[in-house]
This record gives C-alpha cells, structure tokens and sequence, in this order.
C-alpha cells in the first residue's frame, strides 16, 4: 500500500489550539480504572480464567449442541 503525503491537510482541528490547550491530570482515585483493574486480575487468575473456559464451553454445548459445525 502506498500512502502519499497530503502536504498541509485539513485535520478538521487547530493543531496550535491542541497543542497549546491544558491538560488537567488528577492525582486522586479513579474508580472505573480501580474496577476495571480488579476485574483484570480475577481474570488472569488461572482458577477464574479456567472456570471461565469451562462455562463458556458448557454454554456452546447448550447453544449449539452436537450439530456445531465449522
């Protein structure tokens, strides 16, 4: 694939305002980072992550049965 160089393009933004714009950062807890960090550790337990391929076998079997084809 060959992209070309468009040159100065329209982005649809000011690159200056972006650029120069504020960022606010907090430094306090963010709960959906918090909750989605537990819930990524429960699942890379092996305990949880086996559980989780066995249920999601056991649902394929229902769902579909012995007449799953590829």
């Amino acid at each position: 694939m060959i992209i070309e160089d468009e040159g100065a393009m329209n982005l649809g933004f000011d690159h200056e305002r972006e650029v120069n714009s504020f960022i606010s950062v907090s430094h306090g807890e963010i709960p959906e980072l918090h909750d989605f960090l537990q819930t990524h550790n429960r699942i890379r337990d092996r305990a949880t992550s086996s559980q989780l391929q066995e249920d999601l076998i056991k649902h394929l079997w229902k769902q579909y049965g012995n007449g799953y084809n590829h």
